[in-house]
């Protein structure tokens, strides 16, 4: 690699890094706020905590099948859709307990995520870390070695190599065809 090549590299390294760094803190700042929200729904969902939806929903299930099914006096049928009605605006109400307990369940979602891809891009910047230590110290190596004249990796033209002045035989191969 060339000092130029190297350089690209670093500088590709750092600005992918410094991405992530972006995106580490944007998903800081997301469990923050989502950590905000989770307290503010506390105290009604602790408020709320011994509510019971499922047997409101059961009852007005139970309900409306028998209004469908059973064939009823228009009087009878008058006073079963009232009762409908009235556990239908008790459902109205437990839906605000409803609606907090899920949002509750999906900020602990959204936290859990953010932890996680926090956790994802701790691990690639360690591997870049260590690719750039690397490519740090061949730098340095290579400034170094233009400084004091040594060119590294490609030889220069005026350069003779020891293949273009000795032949080098391979004894082995004579062995193999004496056998």
């Amino acid at each position: 690699m060339t000092i130029e090549e190297v350089e690209a590299r670093i500088n590709e390294l750092e600005n992918s890094k410094s991405k992530l760094i972006g995106e580490i803190k944007k998903n800081y700042g997301r469990i923050r706020y989502k950590k905000y929200e989770e307290k503010a729904l506390e105290p009604f969902l602790k408020e709320t905590e011994n509510v019971m939806v499922g047997p409101v929903r059961k009852k007005l299930r139970r309900l409306e099948f028998k209004i469908a099914t059973q064939a009823y006096t228009p009087q009878i049928e008058r006073q079963l859709v009232k009762e409908v009605k009235k556990v239908e605006d008790e459902l109205k109400e437990l839906r605000a307990v409803e609606k907090a307990r899920r949002k509750k369940k999906l900020v602990k979602q959204d936290i859990e995520e953010c932890e996680n891809r926090i956790l994802e891009i701790e691990e690639e910047l360690k591997g870049m870390r260590s690719e750039l230590k690397d490519l740090y110290a061949k730098r340095k190596t290579l400034q170094s070695g233009k400084k004091h004249g040594v060119i590294f990796g490609e030889k220069p033209d005026d350069m003779v190599s020891m293949e273009d002045i000795v032949v080098i035989e391979d004894i082995r191969d004579k062995e193999k065809k004496e056998d």
